[in-house]
């Protein structure tokens, strides 16, 4: 299959499951583009070993001027190269009733600069649902064409519902051929919203296992209990709830605590001046972002990992975060929420302990439930490995994603084409 990936820029640190899947695809015969129609700056690529796929050689990152004079100074060479791909009647596809918004802002002159005439695939996988508009403009307008497959994910499905309210997609339902959830929480609240119950699919961000191999926990005698959090330091992530339960559980111990924090954001200084608030600043240490090698390496080191994903403000939810996964892939004891699709993954006393989101006194209690029981931690582990190696193991998913890509074909083909602009 020939198959077009769109995400917001390719690619991004924190985006690993975009690179793993797209090289999985190609190992499995498949040839992948990457189009980043997001306007976004890439941070770069996580998983150093997939260097040697070439992706970047597939990958079109389109990027356009903020301030509406340089965008229109620079739209002549984009209109230039539109017509230099398409044929210069190919510019009285660029219609008002097609396009709309996206015109006035210019971005459909530059996002359709940066496809190769026609961009002839079978599948138009929009990897977020918010870049799902663009892509079905574009379908119509005769730049792009192929079946179209919607991912949600959190941001999709939580923050953009809530800030734009439940009629969000409704203009997707009739255009799309099918729709993936990562996690069956999200694949109900699509449902909700009006996504056709019969073409939507759970498919879950795969990881590499290879690169997270199982060892067995322990805990040094004399030595401090080792916390990690790995994620952006927003709100959602949650680590100024864990932050203030590591403290507590602390005073309440006397146990010597090291917490290490992996990830940048916004909320850098906030939870700086927290650790130092709660008398653990010299305990926790900030680490920025990593690569994957860098967080297998710190995951190896702990002895727990905490995902402690909360509701935001703004409404943000959490699937298993795949740092999670890889803690538990690796062996080492793990602490979610009762929180969107982490308690797929996370089951209490069986692969993990589980707290109240967003509750201090309730996460604490995780942690002393998990460290009392610390004698359960080699059967707990193994048998949190065997859930993340049937669940999220990359092969797996990917295997899953195909036929997922072959059942859309096959229901396109009973279905009426879309209506294509014609030059």
């Amino acid at each position: 299959m020939k198959i077009a990936f769109f995400v917001n820029a390719f690619p991004m640190m924190s985006e690993a499951f975009i690179a793993n899947s797209a090289a999985a695809l190609i190992d499995h015969g498949h040839s992948v583009d990457i189009y980043g129609i997001g306007n976004v700056e890439p941070t770069g690529l996580s998983v150093k070993a997939l260097v040697g796929h070439g992706l970047d050689k597939h990958t079109v990152n389109m990027r356009w001027p903020n301030s509406g004079t340089a965008k229109f100074a620079g739209l002549p060479a984009a209109l230039g190269t539109i017509a230099r791909k398409n044929g210069i009647v190919s510019l009285t596809r660029l219609r008002p009733d097609i396009y709309r918004r996206s015109l006035g802002d210019l971005s459909a002159f530059y996002q359709a600069s940066g496809f190769e005439g026609g961009g002839e695939d079978d599948i138009l996988h929009c990897q977020f649902a918010t870049l799902a508009e663009s892509v079905i403009k574009h379908r119509k307008a005769g730049f792009l064409s192929g079946n179209i497959v919607v991912n949600f994910r959190g941001y999709d499905i939580t923050e953009t519902v809530e800030a734009v309210g439940p009629h969000v997609f409704d203009h997707v339902w009739p255009e799309a051929g099918s729709y993936i959830a990562n996690c069956d929480y999200f694949r109900r609240k699509a449902i909700a919203l009006g996504c056709p119950e019969d073409r939507i699919g759970v498919i879950g961000s795969g990881i590499r296992l290879e690169n997270f191999p199982f060892s067995s926990p322990r805990l040094t005698k004399g030595e401090p209990l080792k916390f990690l959090m790995v994620g952006r330091l927003i709100e959602r992530k949650g680590f100024h709830i864990a932050m203030r339960a590591i403290a507590q559980f602390q005073k309440q111990s006397s146990q010597r605590i090291k917490v290490d924090i992996v990830g940048n954001g916004p909320m850098r200084e906030d939870l700086t001046s927290l650790a130092s608030g709660l008398g653990i600043a010299n305990a926790v240490n900030f680490h920025g972002a990593c690569d994957h090698s860098e967080i297998a390496s710190l995951i190896g080191q702990t002895d727990i990992f905490l995902a402690p994903s909360m509701t935001s403000a703004i409404g943000g939810q959490d699937a298993p975060v795949n740092t999670l996964k890889e803690a538990m892939a690796i062996g080492r004891p793990v602490i979610g929420t009762h929180h969107g699709g982490i308690p797929e993954l996370v089951i209490e006393g069986e692969t993990g302990a589980l707290a109240k989101e967003g509750d201090v006194a309730s996460l604490c209690e995780a942690i002393e439930r998990l460290v009392l029981n610390r004698a359960d931690w080699p059967a707990l582990t193994h048998r949190a490995r065997k859930k993340v190696e049937s669940m999220y193991a990359l092969d797996t998913c990917t295997d899953q994603l195909i036929r997922h890509y072959e059942k859309n074909l096959h229901w396109a083909s009973s279905r009426p084409l879309p209506q294509i602009v014609t030059s």
